[in-house]
């Protein structure tokens, strides 16, 4: 499996590592990832809520040879899957890896813990302040418990707990979208750039178009402003300038849910 590193502004250094096949589990899921044997019980989760560190608090506990747990956040229900001692969540392959500064876990050799937006609110999962919500709920954790991969999986996307834990409160404080992390960002061979999970934020994907001799760091950093805009933009329309794009121009194609960036000037 190739990888290549991306240079970005980001003090950790970013390894994209792109595999074959899609990840199959709950489009508008995120799976904590823990080493064979660590996986929390019921118990476990329950001690980590009464301690704090996280504003999430449970809100409806079956027994605990169940394995799953429902949480509330923000006024909003996820179900929480796959603890010990009934069967773990199936592990998730990703297609791309973000924010290991060592070696890349084995994710085969790994247990997972599944969060994903409750029947109540699952028809709505796409909507950004359910999406916002699940992906604080999902970083607090990343932190408080043992936690060696989280995996979203509109995306395909496997980072570091703690690179994921900072670019989501960087997000949600107000900061630009994560999108190393949240979506991908893939290098075509002819230069240009495309996203891929960027449609459960905003409906659509993008491909950027390439530059004659530009480095491939630069336009992934162009990538990920266009990734910023179109998340605080929402499904585009027409076509039009992004703001802030140094010439950079949107046209949502007629077919599909594809947004073409061009290249203006």
């Amino acid at each position: 499996m190739p990888i290549v590193t991306v240079e970005t502004d980001e003090p950790v250094s970013l390894d994209v590592l792109t595999c074959e096949g899609p990840v199959r589990h709950s489009e508008g899921g995120v799976s904590l990832l823990f080493e064979a044997g660590c996986r929390p019980s019921a118990d476990d989760m329950a001690r980590l809520f009464e301690g704090g560190g996280t504003t999430a608090r449970i809100s409806h506990r079956p027994r605990q040879d169940e394995g799953w747990l429902e949480l509330l956040s923000s006024g909003l229900t996820f179900d929480m899957s796959g603890l010990k001692p009934g069967a773990g969540s199936p592990v998730p392959t990703p297609q791309h890896v973000y924010g290991f500064e060592q070696s890349m876990p084995r994710f085969q050799a790994l247990e997972a813990v599944e969060i994903a937006p409750g029947r109540h609110i699952a028809a709505g999962r796409a909507m950004l302040p359910v999406v916002r919500t699940l992906a604080g709920l999902a970083a607090g954790l990343a932190l408080q418990a043992p936690v060696v991969a989280v995996v979203w999986h509109s995306a395909g996307t496997a980072m570091a707990p703690a690179y994921f834990a900072r670019i989501v409160m960087n997000w949600l404080g107000g900061g630009a979208f994560p999108a190393l992390g949240l979506a991908a960002l893939v290098p075509a061979p002819d230069g240009s750039v495309a996203s891929q999970g960027l449609a459960a934020f905003t409906g659509q994907e993008f491909q950027l178009e390439a530059a004659q001799g530009e480095a491939r760091a630069e336009t992934i950093k162009l990538a990920i402003r266009v990734a910023d805009f179109l998340v605080r933009h929402g499904a585009m329309t027409r076509p039009e300038p992004i703001e802030g794009g140094n010439g950079l121009f949107a046209e949502p194609s007629q077919v599909g849910n594809l947004v073409w960036i061009w290249r203006q000037g």
